[in-house]
């Protein structure tokens, strides 16, 4: 990958950004970005296999952000039944 202070090589696509979606040889999809990275394909892709791992790419970035919001969510309910137990305890000590 080039930035913007090297030498560009001749036929280089001029681009915002840049990765790659690749196959790997188990079949599991997977969006490269670092693209200095030397990439040796068996063969060319064809539309469906390019339809399909642009797909699955989007498919586990929606699912990585859903776990991150489920993890939050589950931490903040730990946290308030973590309160509650406390004000529960306290609140029991003041009825002795």
């Amino acid at each position: 990958m080039t930035t913007e202070n090297d030498t560009k090589p001749a036929g280089a696509l001029n681009v915002r950004t840049a990765f790659l979606v690749v196959q790997h040889e188990n079949g599991e999809w997977e969006a490269v970005s670092d693209l200095s990275k030397p990439v040796t394909a068996e063969r060319a892709p064809t539309v469906l296999e390019m339809k399909f791992g642009a797909s699955e790419v989007v498919s586990d970035i929606e699912a990585s952000k859903q776990a991150a919001i489920t993890a939050h969510q589950l931490m903040a309910m730990t946290a308030q039944m973590q309160q509650a137990a406390q004000h529960q305890a306290l609140a029991d000590r003041l009825k002795i």
